[in-house]
Parts: structure tokens; C-alpha cells; sequence
């Protein structure tokens, strides 16, 4: 049995350190104005793995989401020995106060501010910033063990599309240990990161932020990262306070001090199975929503001809869906917004597969919007406005899903 090794390291994206303006994702309202100052560091996390003398990596990191070329130059720029794109999974915590996702898009040549203008600078930064945590955490593979655990999170999150239907309300967490010590875990859990309104002009990692400083602060020497679930149509809910800041802190203090309650608990052994790999799923033709306009295309300020240019540059023909196998455990990932029956029917094709502690992360590796059942799309809203690729891009994700918990050794 091929022994696992990771490494692990973090280093703050905060573009304002460099004198960059930022712009902010999560919300057109905003017009692209830049942060006028930050409330809270962000921060990208690698954890780099060799197993079998394999090497692959996970990195997450406080953005609302990153595009494929992220991935690609910072694995470039990284050069870490052995290490290809195809083996990383960039998880974007959906924060609605970190980078803008479009401003590091390099297929982004709207000059758009609703949606978010691509600056060099920017792209740069982050990417030496994610390379040098790579590098850092490849310096610093040692044996580790792994266990995992999942508890249900009752009234913590909503269906923002219609309340009458399902979430997703399982945390589910996998646990590294090193030296006979916690050491690094990996909380996934479902809830947008919409307590930050378009009012908030400050750089915030949001509720999952302070959901991740809670369990470091419990947990003393354990680095927390966090994978957001299928979240399309999913909102926090239960939270209180006077101020957005006051409501994502206790939001986010709630969901951590579970998080850390469940991680303590969770025992941990030798790794026997193990593997991290990308599938590339090819995307039907892209195709508007016959309401953009009227929604999506409002709060972006996106005019019908713009739209037609867009989806011929910004939007790809293919995208990356990738798997993380952990002896029971398996992380499956989106690179889009998939709404709650999409990542349960994902986490039915992994427990069909033998995986007794499956998980869904969304906006990993690229954006190529919401994706949706075929009878949610019929229905309209914001959310399929903001789909690309019609109806059947659900079933083209749940098909794929399936093919690739078919091929979990």
C-alpha cells in the first residue's frame, strides 16, 4: 500500500497589499467600483498530495469564482515537479466580497464593469501569490492520515427559488493528520454568500471567512479550507444581527464551531485509496435564456448584441468536472453554480459507486454559469438567466457525473 504525503500552505490574495484596485464579485449593482478598503485578509490554501509517486493538489481560495486560466498559469508558474492542471482542483469559496472572477478571465474582452473588466495586474498577482503556496506546500510533503465525517445542518440553509423545495443540509468534513495531530481540514458545506449585499465595498471573505478562522482559532495548528456545495438555488438563513458584518460573523462563528465540533471527532488511518483527476465534459451548443434580458442582463447591464459576443468568447465548449477519492470519502466538483438536484444526483452516482461519505463542490476550475434540472429551467428566474446552454445542460452534468463516479476505483 503506496503511503500519502501532503504539504500544505496559504498566502493572502488581498490585491489592495499591492496597490491594485479590486473589484468585487457577486453583484452588477456594484459597476465594477473598485474596494475602498479590506475588512478581512483572503486567502488562497494549497494542500499538495503525492501518493504512488503521483502529485495533484487542492487549492481554495476567498473569491467568488476563478476561471480556467487561473489554474493553468499558476500550475505554470508554480512548476512544481510532476504537477499538471489536470491533477488541481481551484475551489472558489463564492464569497459575494472577494476578486470579481471576470477581472482574471483572459476570455473577458466585453470592457463590461457590470460584469467585471479583465485586468492583467490582477491575474498576475494572484497567480505568483497561489504559485508560491504551491511550491511551499510541495517543500513540505510528509506522511498523513485521513478520516472523514458528515452531520446534517437543520435550518441553516434555504431554498432561495422556491422554499417548498429541498437543500442540501450535510457538512461534510475530511481530515488530514500529521505527526499524530489534526492538521488540515476540508469543511464542505451549501450556502451562497449572499449575506454580503452590493452595498459592501470592503474585500471579505465572508461568511465561509469567518467560518474557516473559527475552526483555526478551536482547532489550534489545524488550517481549515472550505469547498462550497451545490449551491445554485441555496441561501444561508438563521442568522442575525444589526449589520451584514454583524450577520456574517455569527453566521459564519455558528457554522464553524460545528464544523470544528464535528472535525475533533472524526478518527483517522493510514490512507489505502486514493485519487485526484479531472473529467472534461463537452457542453451543448451555448444558448441564451429567452428572458436574459430581462433579468441577468438587466443587473449586468448586458445588451442583446454583447450577449451574442459573449457567449462565443467568454463561455467554453468543454469544462473540467473533477474527483477527490479518500478511502470512503469523495469530493465531486462543478465548474458552475449547479442548484440542489443536481449535486444530490451526484451524490447518489457516488454512494451507487461505493463512496459512503460523498460531496459536491461547485465553482472549481472554471464558471460556466448555473446549471439546472431541465424542469427548474422551464421554470425561469434569475438563475436561469444566467444559464448558458440551455435546458439540457443538467442532464449533460448528471450523465457526466455518473460516468465519472462509474470510473472511482
Amino acid at each position: 500500500m503506496a503511503e500519502l504525503f501532503a504539504g500544505a500552505a496559504r498566502a493572502s490574495i488581498t490585491p489592495l497589499e499591492a496597490g491594485l484596485a479590486t473589484q468585487l464579485g457577486g453583484y452588477g449593482e456594484r459597476e465594477g467600483k473598485p474596494a475602498e478598503g479590506v475588512h478581512d485578509t483572503i486567502w488562497g490554501k494549497a494542500l499538495v498530495f503525492e501518493h504512488d509517486g503521483v502529485k495533484s493538489a487542492v487549492l481554495t481560495l476567498d473569491v467568488c469564482h476563478q476561471p480556467w486560466c487561473l489554474v493553468e498559469e499558476t500550475v505554470a508558474r508554480a512548476a512544481v515537479p510532476g504537477l499538471a492542471a489536470d491533477r488541481v482542483l481551484m475551489i472558489a469559496s463564492h464569497t459575494h466580497a472577494g476578486i470579481e472572477g471576470m477581472s482574471m478571465d483572459r476570455r473577458n474582452i466585453a470592457g463590461n464593469p457590470n460584469i467585471g473588466i479583465f485586468d492583467e495586474k490582477v491575474l498576475e498577482f494572484v497567480t505568483e501569490r497561489l504559485a508560491g503556496a504551491l511550491r511551499e506546500a510541495d517543500a513540505d510533503l510528509k506522511p498523513v492520515t485521513a478520516g472523514a465525517a458528515v452531520t446534517a445542518l437543520p435550518g441553516m440553509n434555504r431554498n432561495r427559488r422556491d422554499e417548498t423545495l429541498p437543500t442540501d443540509q450535510d457538512m461534510t468534513i475530511l481530515r488530514f493528520d500529521r505527526d499524530g495531530k489534526p492538521w488540515t481540514v476540508l469543511v464542505n458545506y451549501t450556502a451562497h454568500g449572499t449575506i454580503m449585499t452590493e452595498e459592501i465595498m470592503h474585500i471579505s471573505g465572508g461568511w465561509p471567512g469567518v467560518m474557516q478562522r473559527t475552526v483555526e482559532a478551536l482547532m489550534p495548528g489545524t488550517a481549515c479550507m472550505y469547498a462550497n456545495g451545490a449551491e445554485g438555488d441555496v441561501a444561508p438563513t438563521g442568522y442575525t444581527g444589526g449589520s451584514r458584518w454583524e450577520m456574517a460573523e455569527q453566521y459564519g462563528r455558528r457554522v464553524g464551531i460545528l464544523a470544528a465540533r464535528l472535525a475533533e471527532s472524526i478518527g483517522t488511518r493510514p490512507v489505502e485509496k486514493f485519487d485526484l483527476r479531472t473529467q472534461w465534459v463537452e457542453l451543448p451548443a451555448r444558448t441564451p435564456s429567452p428572458d436574459f434580458l430581462k433579468i441577468a442582463g438587466d443587473e449586468y447591464k448586458v445588451t442583446e448584441e454583447m450577449l451574442g459576443m459573449l457567449l462565443g468568447v467568454l463561455f467554453p465548449d468543454r469544462a473540467p468536472m473533477g474527483l477527490l477519492r479518500v478511502d470512503d470519502y469523495a469530493l465531486m466538483t462543478f465548474p458552475g453554480e449547479p442548484i440542489t438536484a443536481i449535486g444530490l444526483a451526484a451524490k447518489e452516482s457516488m454512494r451507487g459507486a461505493g463512496v459512503r461519505l460523498p460531496a459536491v463542490a461547485a465553482l472549481t476550475n472554471d464558471l460556466v454559469g448555473y446549471i439546472l434540472t431541465e424542469e427548474e429551467y422551464a421554470k425561469s428566474g434569475y438563475e436561469v438567466t444566467a444559464s448558458f446552454y440551455g435546458p439540457g445542460l443538467g442532464k449533460v452534468f448528471t450523465d457526466a457525473a455518473g460516468k465519472l463516479a462509474g470510473s472511482i476505483p
